[in-house]
Parts: structure tokens; sequence; C-alpha cells
């Protein structure tokens, strides 16, 4: 993208550091250069005809009330014309003035709309696509702990609305107060130093000022984001447990959750908002006091014949003007302090350091697809032991050894907690950070690429995932299949009877996660998912808990016919769901080896 440096990540997996909120801006003004520099152009003609019409209006004044001398002498030297004659003149020539200032500063406005402003909606787009794609690449632990789904949303969406400004719209209005104020002091110091001077007496306590609320409202808006992303997680939550509620009669308890987080959220945001208000009387009483020290001596000045009464309206035309930017001047300040906190929470998240394994090339290649079914072993398991980074000596996996035949069925068995999730997430290339050795076709799979094991091996998780989207592009997702293959994948799921009752069929759009289907149901377009991509490898983490039993033994002589080559790992609680495997391994809670039997013969439990 444009003004974040498309860095190559380092297969280290260590992120950018010099990544900072003055890079970024940098790099977005230097990378477009034309175009701000054209647009702040554009701002800043647009300031001089605003500056310039008070002028313009100034010696109308003076010419037309006689107190514009040189005016007109040189109307009466220089011409025989009537007075009125002259009138009519510098009348049609003053008209044409400002409508060529008023034609200037339309043209002006247009002109860092289109070059400028329009640069906030391009570095929004810009910004979500690279933080999702960034994101993408991030350890699995850090997505489920400090960069939740809610947290992600809330940066993708909340705060990219808000930082996106101060590279458009914010930046426009900030380069526009600074040259009006400039212009506009310039002009006023020109007609009068000393009414300026006593009209701007109360200018240099405002700054201190001013950088003490947007102080307070920058560090109030961060917690009011932070807030605002639990509440997105509790949201999330609720929505996708709104069945699990029913069966437990614990609606009252998600709701209790929602209306807490919600209500803090909502008094958060109203200390940001009321720090925000306290903005409009440091910046619009002063410029108040300035026009009535303006309006008392002004008129002394007038009368005493010590000010011509143009000079005296053009001073308070740019006194009304300054008010515009003295307000605004407020507003921008908290604008830059709230963009450039939510720039730092989006920017944490482009530092974070990418998962290596997901990202390196891979040491070894895996054999060719056609000669997968040759190989001695698909998986070899030798001395696997496993425990969680923080628990360390609390260990998951202990000692466990098996190896699994090209097109052979490993079921796998236990409590919970056991580890047999954990197991399927290093088969699958996952989970990386175990001892012993994990061998994948001969070779250790922690030296295959990521996407190469992906291109044979397919996982159903535990918790089916759907998209808020039709059928059809939940189980194709980046491949192009035919109908008939997506309705084959179904049948094999148990799956298509359900799907051809749809109002749509496989155009019927589904709700987030899924919504709008049963708990059976889910699971089953997630197998069928998994079924359309024809994996040589497949790992099944009880992907048929919620599923009947009519329906399972449906589907399990169905993915014994047709995936017969296909090889097989499955969790399941229910001993029922094994029975089709050529082996089983039982894990236990136990302080050694864990218990395993890989002599189970086929068809029994």
């Amino acid at each position: 993208m444009a003004f974040l440096p498309d860095r190559k990540i380092s297969l280290s997996g260590t992120a950018d550091e010099k990544l900072s909120i003055f890079s970024v801006l940098l790099r977005q003004y230097r990378e477009n250069y034309f175009i701000y520099s054209f647009g702040i152009l554009a701002v800043i003609l647009t300031d001089i005809t605003e500056v310039a019409i008070p002028l313009v209006i100034k010696r109308t004044i003076d010419f037309f009330s006689g107190t514009d001398i040189v005016s007109q002498g040189q109307g009466e030297a220089g011409s025989s014309l009537t007075p009125e004659a002259v009138k009519w003149t510098a009348y049609t020539q003053i008209f044409w003035i400002l409508m060529g200032l008023f034609a200037i500063q339309f043209t002006g406005r247009v002109l860092w709309r289109l070059y400028l402003a329009q640069q906030t909606h391009f570095v929004a787009a810009r910004l979500k696509s690279r933080i999702w794609s960034h994101a993408r690449w991030l350890p699995r632990r850090k997505l489920e702990t400090e960069l939740s789904a809610g947290e992600l949303m809330n940066i993708g969406a909340g705060d990219v609305g808000i930082a996106r400004n101060i590279f458009g719209f914010t930046l426009v209005t900030s380069i526009d107060t600074l040259f009006l104020l400039i212009f506009c002091l310039v002009a006023m110091f020109n007609l009068n130093v000393e009414l300026t001077l006593w009209s701007l007496a109360l200018l240099p306590i405002l700054p201190p000022l001013l950088k003490k609320v947007a102080k307070r409202e920058a560090s109030q808006h961060r917690e009011a984001q932070e807030c605002l992303s639990k509440l997105s997680d509790i949201a999330a939550q609720t929505v996708s447990t709104i069945r699990l509620q029913r069966v437990t009669d614990s609606q009252g308890l998600w709701q209790n959750r929602l209306k807490e987080a919600a209500e803090e959220y909502r008094q958060k945001r109203l200390k940001v908002l009321k720090t925000s208000f306290a903005f409009i009387p440091l910046t619009g009483i002063p410029p108040l006091i300035a026009y009535g020290i303006l309006l008392g001596l002004g008129i002394q000045k007038v009368i005493a014949g010590q000010l011509s009464l143009g000079a005296f309206v053009a001073l308070q035309s740019y006194i009304f003007m300054i008010q515009g930017p003295m307000f605004e001047m407020g507003v921008q300040i908290s604008e830059w302090q709230r963009s450039l906190a939510s720039l730092r929470r989006i920017l944490k998240v482009l530092r974070e350091s990418p998962e290596k394994s997901l990202l390196s090339p891979g040491q070894e290649n895996l054999p060719e697809r056609k000669t997968l079914h040759s190989q001695d072993n698909v998986f070899k398991v030798e001395n696997l032991h496993f425990a969680f980074p923080d628990q360390k000596n609390k260990l998951i996996l202990k000692g466990l050894s098996f190896s699994l035949k090209p097109g052979e069925r490993l079921g796998i068995r236990g409590p919970v907690g056991v580890g047999k999730t954990t197991l399927l997430q290093i088969l699958s290339g996952f989970e990386r950070d175990f001892l012993g050795d994990v061998q994948l076709f001969g070779k250790d799979i922690r030296k295959f690429a990521h996407k190469d094991i992906r291109e044979i091996l397919n996982l159903v998780p535990q918790k089916p995932f759907l998209f808020a989207t039709t059928v059809r592009e939940n189980l194709k997702l980046d491949q192009n299949a035919p109908d008939d293959e997506i309705w084959t994948s179904l049948e094999l799921a148990g799956l298509r009877e359900d799907v051809e009752g749809f109002p749509k069929g496989l155009d019927t759009p589904l709700g987030e996660w899924g919504i709008n289907l049963s708990g059976g149901q889910k699971q089953r377009l997630t197998l069928a998912r998994a079924l359309l991509r024809k994996p040589e490898i497949l790992l099944l983490d009880d992907c048929l808990s919620a599923v009947d039993t009519v329906t399972e033994e449906k589907i399990l002589h169905g993915l014994d016919s047709y995936f017969s080559q296909t090889t097989l790992v499955w969790v399941a609680h229910r001993a029922s769901t094994l029975r089709f495997c050529d082996h089983q391994i039982v894990l236990e809670h136990t302080e050694t080896q864990p218990k395993s039997s890989l002599e189970t013969p086929r068809g029994l439990s």
C-alpha cells in the first residue's frame, strides 16, 4: 500500500519495529507528493480569495463614501467622465473582481476536495486491507488473547474510521485554519496595528489550555476504544451462543453482560464528549471578546477620523473570519488527538510479529501427489511431548508414539483436556513448539511450508465457522468447484436434503456464523467444505458431536467408501463414531505416558 511500507516480513518472524506514526504520515505524504502539494495549493488559493474579498469591500465602501481620495482624484483627473459615470465604471470593475474571486474560490474548493480530501477514503481502504492481510499471519494464541475478533473488528472499523481523517479532511481543515489565520492577521495589521493587538490580546493564553484539554481527551478516547473492543467481543459471543442460551435458559445472564459492557462504553464515551465540548468555550469566547474590543475602540477611531469606515468593516469581517478557524482549532486538535490515538492502536497490530512458520518457504518438498499412497508412513510420531508456553511445567502430551500409513484411519478418544485437539494441531502443522519427533512422509513436519501442507491436508475444527454469505460461497471459498461436486460433498456430509429444502438451495444466504442453521447443520456444512477439496489427509476434530446417530451412520459409511484412500485422523468422544477406524489412541489424564492402543481391529469400538 502507498503509505505503509510493503515490507517483506523476515523468516525470523519479526515485524518492522520502526513503523511509527511519523514514518507512516511521512511516507503517505511523500509518495503522494503531487496530490498533497496540489491540494495544499488549492487550500491556500481558497484562503487568499477569502481574505481578499473584505479588502475589495473596504475599497468599495471607501470609494463610494468619498474617503478614498486617491481613487476619486484619479477618476476626475484622468477622465472627462462625470462622477456618476466614474462610479458606474468602478462598480462594474468591483463586480467583476468579486465574481472572479468567487470563481477562484469555488475552483479551489473543488480542487482540494478532489486531490486532498479524497485521500481520507483511499487511506481507509488501504488501512483495512493492510490490517487484515497482516492479521492472518499472526500467531494463533495472539489472535485468541490480545487481538480477539472483537478487538480486530473495532480496530478495522472504528479506529480506521477515525485515523483516516488526518490523511485527508482533518489535514485540509488544519492547513485551512493555519493559512487563513496568517493571512487574516497580516491583513488586519496592515489596516490598523493598534486595534489588531487589542483584539488579539487573549490569544496567547489559548495554546496551553487547548493542549491540556487535548491530552485528557486523547487518554479518554483510548479507554473508550478499548471498552468498545470488549463490547464487540461480548456481542460476538452472545450471537454465537444464542442456541445454547435457549437450551440452558441463560439469556438473562448474557443480556446483563451486554448491558454492563454497553453502559461502561456509554459512560466512557460521554467523558470523551464532555471533554470535547470544553473546546467550544475555549475557542469561541476569545473571538467574541475580540469583536467587542474592536467594536468599542473601532467606532471611536472612525468618529475621530483615524480609521476609515471601509477599514472598520474589513476588520470586523476578519474578526468574524477568525472566529471560525479559532473554533475549528479546538475541533482539529481534538480530531488529531483521537486520530493519532486510533493510529497507534492500528500500528500496534501491524507491529506484531507474524508466525514465522506461516511465511517460511520450507526446507523440504512434499512428495508428488500421485506418489503419496506409495509412501511408507503418512505420520510417524515418536516420544512426543507438549506443554503450553505459559504452562511449561504441565505437560499436555507426554511420550506419545504412533505411526499411520497411507489410507489408514486413526481414532483418538479421551476426556476433556487431555490434548486431543492439540495433537491435531501438531499433526496439521499449526502447532510447532513441541518436543519429540513428528514426521510427515518421513520428514520433520516443521520443515515443510505451511502452504504446501494445506494443499494435501484439511482440518475440520471442533467449532464450525461460517461466513455471512451463501451456502455455495461457504463451500467453495477460494476454489472453483462445479455444482455437481458441491452436491456430492453435501451428500457425503449428510446435508444434501437439508440444502435442497432451503428457499434458494445453494444460493441461500447464511447469517453471521451460520446463525440460521442448527448446530448439526453447521458441523456438516464445514465437513462438506473440507470434503469438496478432496484432501489426501483429513483431520476431524469431533465434528459430528451435534449430529444424530442415524445421520452419523450415513456419513460414516459415505466417508468409508468414497474416501477409502484418504488418510483419516478422527477425534471423537463417542466410541461409536470411531468404529470404522483401523487404530485408536485413548488419551488419559496421567503423569506417565498416555495410554495408547494401536491394535484395535477395524469395526470395533
